[in-house]
């Protein structure tokens, strides 16, 4: 059997958990401009998110099951009690280790504070509180989730964004008296979601996985080993990684509101990636780690240029629709309560650049794992951290800045990384690019900038911001239909194969 059609449950699953949980984050966002607005109270929310995030990401957290996968699948050779001793000793190894390093950034949430330049401090400390512990609850289940990912079990994992937004939205709500208790309650929210969908559930999933926790004294050994893996995850951070921490940094450095602006633009031109591509890059990397490890490396690479394929034909679609409905999308969303029209226009703006993130977001989720499959974890660290370091220079020595410039070069940054590992992605020692899958991009650009093109110079229909939406999609819906029964493209097509 094809390994994409293997995939299709997996992927169908994680597809249906992420759009619920996209939905949920997407009606969180909604509410929450709506009981804030864009104001100085969504500004610290975000700067709260900042150091937590980050720690996140220095762990590695976001990066587990990429680095415990193989080293799983090597262990499954032995017995399934030595497996499982060694997972049982890394999770409670890990986990004391994180705990103790988000009591320490706790400890220093005064000097956090400073190094911000947060408007409302007190804000900032009870946001900051909540949020930082919450984190280390994420990388426990981050753990929990990969030994899931090892055994093709996604169904807990897929649950766990679900509680953890149902959480944000419910207490927000029950503390949305004013801008500053609603994100107070949005903080609290995710502390209670973290524990309940991301600790709790996950230690159930594993349990129902095999996994049997017992009292066993952690070994440094295997600490170390996971370290000495990670480490290039750990010290590099790709500016796709890092991307939202410098909108956040940066737009501390405009006028109130910056920050707020950039991150509801960022939420609605990361949907189709949270939904497809992120789905497709966790379902499939367990296959593609076994397709590696078998030395099935035709298998291999046929399914990475079918999901670049597909990925740059569905998410050129929404861009054209993210470009020509840019202010309609907005309106619909957040323009209610405190989020009046002014707002609209000015993330609307944003918006337009920032959607243009959606495609190099997108790839990278399946560029990225087919370096790390192959345990080549350096060089896309090298290229994201240099790429990254002069992005933060360039936004440094800007003169004038305004939000729409920091989206325009923090953006730029994003195609650039994604270029570039795609040109030196190598299997063994074939580069994965080729003529064909680059006549199947080209052809995607043509039809997408067609579509762009009748889009705006047409205007097919103009009634309301919901209904021209509506239409735009099912036109651009259309005109990809079409491309694929006309257009021959090498990995992508419409035929049944047996």
């Amino acid at each position: 059997m094809d390994n994409s059609k293997k995939l299709l449950g997996s992927i169908s699953l994680i597809t249906v958990s992420y759009l619920m949980s996209r939905i949920l984050g997407f009606f969180r966002e909604i509410l929450l401009a709506q009981w804030t607005g864009v104001t100085s109270a969504s500004d610290t929310l975000d700067l709260a998110f900042i150091i937590p995030d980050f720690l996140f990401y220095l762990s590695a957290g976001g990066y587990l099951a990429i680095t415990l996968i193989p080293i799983l699948s090597d262990l499954s050779k032995n017995k399934e009690s030595e497996l499982n001793d060694y997972f049982v000793s890394l999770l409670y190894g890990l986990s004391l280790i994180f705990i103790a390093i988000s009591f320490l950034f706790f400890l220093f949430r005064y000097q956090i504070v400073s190094l911000l330049n947060v408007e409302n401090p007190d804000l900032f400390i009870k946001l900051f509180t909540p949020i930082v512990f919450s984190q280390a609850f994420f990388f426990i289940g981050a753990i929990l989730m990969s030994f899931q990912y090892f055994k093709n079990d996604f169904k807990y994992a897929a649950l766990a964004p679900v509680i953890y937004n149902l959480s944000i939205i419910l207490f927000g709500w029950f503390y949305s008296t004013s801008p500053e208790s609603t994100v107070y309650g949005f903080a609290i929210g995710g502390l209670v979601g973290s524990v309940i969908g991301h600790l709790f559930l996950q230690i159930l999933g594993a349990k129902n996985n095999g996994l049997i926790l017992k009292a066993l004294r952690p070994k440094i050994e295997h600490v170390t080993q996971y370290i000495k893996i990670s480490f290039p995850l750990i010290v590099g951070q790709s500016i796709a990684v890092v991307d939202e921490q410098l909108f956040r940094y940066f737009g501390s450095l405009l006028s109130t509101g910056s920050i707020a602006s950039f991150r509801y633009a960022r939420r609605v031109a990361l949907i189709p990636v949270g939904v497809i591509a992120q789905a497709v890059g966790v379902a499939s990397y367990p296959t593609l780690s076994k397709l590696f490890v078998d030395n099935k490396l035709d298998e291999f690479k046929l399914l990475i240029k079918k999901q670049l394929s597909a990925l740059a034909l569905i998410n050129t679609g929404v861009l054209i629709i993210f470009l020509t409905n840019s202010e309609n999308i907005i309106e619909i969303i957040y323009q209610r309560g405190l989020f009046s029209a002014e707002d609209t226009n000015r993330v609307s703006s944003i918006f337009m650049v920032v959607a243009f993130g959606l495609i190099p977001w997108s790839l990278n989720q399946i560029i990225t794992r087919a370096y790390y499959v192959q345990k080549n974890y350096w060089f896309p660290v090298w290229v994201g951290t240099i790429i990254t370091l002069v992005t933060i220079l360039i936004l440094k020595i800007l003169s004038n800045p305004s939000g729409e410039s920091y989206a325009v070069i923090i953006i730029s940054s994003l195609w650039v990384n994604t270029l570039i590992l795609s040109f030196f992605l190598k299997i063994k020692n074939d580069r994965l690019i080729d003529r064909n899958l680059l006549l199947d991009f080209l052809k995607i650009f043509l039809v997408g900038l067609m579509g762009y093109f009748l889009i705006i110079n047409f205007g097919f229909y103009s009634g309301g911001p919901f209904f021209e939406l509506i239409f735009d999609t099912f036109f651009i819906f259309l005109l990809i239909l079409m491309s694929l029964l006309v257009v021959k493209m090498k990995y992508i097509n419409l035929k049944r194969t047996r």
